[in-house]
């Protein structure tokens, strides 16, 4: 009898506990996505200092995570950071980028939201004409995605920004400068908005090559100091390595002084001793074969 009244108070406990305040059970569990999307801006950090190889190690994981879950719209995040990834290299490993992106599109099917899916795609593959140098014949339905997708991609700050950056890459190498500079600086400001370090950075490497192209020297100059105090803080060695090496092919220029050539060879020496330090010997002898142009 007592053994009886005693499981009989255990089963009201358990009704009780069940039937209270406490946080509900999830029809739902995260642990493995979660992990694999912080694997994701992990190796896109990466790509964006320069650590290819750590970039392409992470991805691997991100990808067995995604794979391991079913998951299509992580599998479709991590073939298009490996477009990102072979972009970056220098040269661009094109034929790689363009075998991810082909990957890319065979998911579109099985993702929760196909439309988005294929603009995030058309964003990759509009990447790869920019890294060949070939958007003329394809400008105007380029642009047609793009804008498209900045209509989705409204209340994506990040993605809408990474339009902007697109379609500025594109109206640049049009010769379109004007056009360029704003849709940059509206990026600049979408990216610095969301605080993110190195896409700012990049930017306004991006505003400060616009205007050098123009023909703006001291305007580009300007965006350069620019870059360099967001690469610091986001302590992107690759893009400060970069920042002091365009800012010498500026100041080299046309009509370049004395005191151009002066600061064009110092801003390579500090070009040359950021690589060195970061363990790009190869990115630091670009910059000190340059150097040796001006001794």
């Amino acid at each position: 009898m007592k053994k009886s009244l005693v499981l009989s108070a255990i089963f009201f406990l358990l009704l009780i506990t069940a039937c209270s305040s406490g946080p509900k059970r999830q029809m739902v569990i995260t642990g493995i996505s979660n992990s694999c999307k912080d694997s994701l801006e992990t190796a896109n950090a990466c790509i964006l200092n320069g650590n290819y190889a750590q970039a392409e190690k992470i991805l691997s994981v991100a990808r067995t995570q995604a794979v391991s879950i079913d998951n299509y719209d992580l599998l479709l995040s991590v073939s298009l950071a490996h477009v990102s990834l072979y972009l970056s290299y220098n040269p661009p490993e094109i034929e790689k980028a363009k075998l991810y992106l082909e990957q890319s599109h065979e998911l579109i099917e099985n993702t929760k939201n196909e439309n988005e899916s294929e603009l995030l795609c058309a964003m990759a593959e509009a990447r790869i004409l920019i890294a060949q140098n070939d958007v003329q014949n394809n400008f105007k339905r380029i642009t047609d995605k793009i804008d498209d997708a900045k209509k989705i991609f409204k209340n994506q700050p990040y993605n809408h920004a990474q339009c902007d950056s697109i379609l500025g890459d594109l109206y640049r190498l049009s010769g379109r400068y004007k056009e360029a500079d704003k849709i940059y600086n509206e990026a600049a400001k979408l990216f610095t908005d969301s605080m993110y370090l190195s896409e700012i950075g990049i930017t306004w490497y991006k505003i400060a090559q616009n205007h050098s192209q123009s023909g703006n020297k001291k305007e580009a100059l300007k965006a350069l100091n620019i870059a360099i105090y967001y690469d610091r803080c986001a302590e992107n060695s690759m893009g400060l390595g970069a920042d002091y090496y365009i800012k010498a092919v500026i100041l080299l220029k046309a009509d370049s002084s004395e005191q151009d050539k002066i600061e064009a060879k110092k801003a390579l020496r500090h070009s040359a001793e950021i690589y060195n330090a970061a363990n790009m010997a190869e990115l630091a002898n670009k910059s000190l074969e340059l150097l040796k142009t001006l001794e």
